[in-house]
Formats: C-alpha cells, structure tokens, sequence
C-alpha cells in the first residue's frame, strides 16, 4: 500500500488574493482618471477583465473600495517616509526628494490623489474625511522632520518647523498637479529641491 503524495496546488485564497489586487490595480486607474463618482464598477470591471458583479465578492460596496484603494496607496507611502528617528537631520532633505522621485514613477496613484483630494471637497463625498485626516497627518510628519532639523540648526533664519511643514507640503502637492497637467514643463523633484534649498542649511542636495 503506497502513501498518498502530496501536490502543490494554488489554494483558492492565493487566487482570490491575486483578483483581489486586480481590482485594486484597476480601481486606481479609473478613479485616477475620471474620480469616484464618474468612475464605474462597469468601468473598473472592463480594466480588470472581470464581470462588475465579481467586484462585490471582494469589496461590498464602491465606497470600500475606494477606501481600500486609498489605504493601499497610503500604505506604500508610510513605508517610504522618514521618520526622524530613521535619518539624520541633514539628510531630510534627500529623503523627502527620494520620496518625490518615487512618485514620479506612480503617475497613477499621484493623479488618484489629485483627483480624489479636490472632488473630496465636494458636499457628501465619501472621502472627505480621509482626507481631512491625510492632510492633518501629512501636516504633523512634516513638522516632525523640519523639527528635528531645526534642533540640529538645520533650518534657514526666519523660517520655523510650522512653516517649513505647510510650504512644503503646499508646494510638493501643487507642483504635482502642474507635472499632471504638463509632465515636460516642469520637474517636481526639482522644484521641490530648489524650496527644500530655500528653508534650510542644506545646500548639497
């Protein structure tokens, strides 16, 4: 009497894991291009190559999915942040560039946030509190950086964490949206280094 032998076989979680970031992947790419509310299950099912109702399988409603897309995209983020007990104070600077020139590669998901940041504006978006929160947070770990520069007298005279935080954060968001409209006119990660030059100590970026 011989042993069964085992096989490998692809359980059924691997495979609905892989559908699973399809429709992420997918979702992304609409919601970037036409936003949440002109942006279809039938459009996101068409880029994915699925039928809309297999969708529902995996996120019950567009609002969790779009929330889910969010999350995701938030997640990458937070792994490529420094924190300021990551890096040295003088070298901020070139992580927050590092940053920058990621995003450059993701024209998608900068565009899902440009997009989605603006219509969140709107009376009874879904995301609206996502992103009140998203720009708290983004404020507060900016500031946390530019602090840890400032107690190492990194930071230009006359120029305070507070104010490093909401310039940079204000400028990094703005000039996306001008290389989303022209990516030949302008180049993100140089602006950004050319305002990151102007608040700080730091020349050699």
């Amino acid at each position: 009497m011989t042993a069964d032998i085992p096989t490998r076989r692809r359980g059924p979680y691997r495979k609905s894991d892989g559908r699973r970031r399809a429709i992420l992947a997918a979702a992304l790419q609409v919601f970037s291009s036409s936003g949440y509310r002109a942006g279809s299950l039938r459009d996101i099912g068409m880029v994915a190559g699925i039928d809309p109702s297999s969708i529902l399988h995996h996120f019950p409603t567009k609002e969790a999915l779009l929330q889910a897309v969010l999350e995701d995209k938030e997640e990458h983020d937070l792994e490529n942040l420094p924190s300021p007990e990551q890096v040295a104070p003088r070298d901020i600077p070139t992580a927050l560039l590092r940053l920058a020139e990621r995003n450059d590669r993701v024209p998608d998901a900068v565009a899902l946030y440009a997009v989605l940041a603006a219509e969140s504006t709107t009376a009874g978006h879904p995301s609206a509190e996502y992103f009140r929160m998203r720009t708290e947070r983004t404020r507060r770990d900016f500031r946390e950086l530019f602090e840890h520069m400032d107690a190492a007298g990194l930071l230009a005279e006359g120029i305070d964490p507070e104010y490093a935080a909401r310039s940079t954060f204000a400028m990094w968001d703005g000039i996306q949206t001008h290389w989303l409209i022209d990516r030949t006119a302008v180049s993100v990660t140089d602006t950004l280094r050319r305002h990151l030059q102007s608040i700080t100590r730091v020349s050699e970026i």
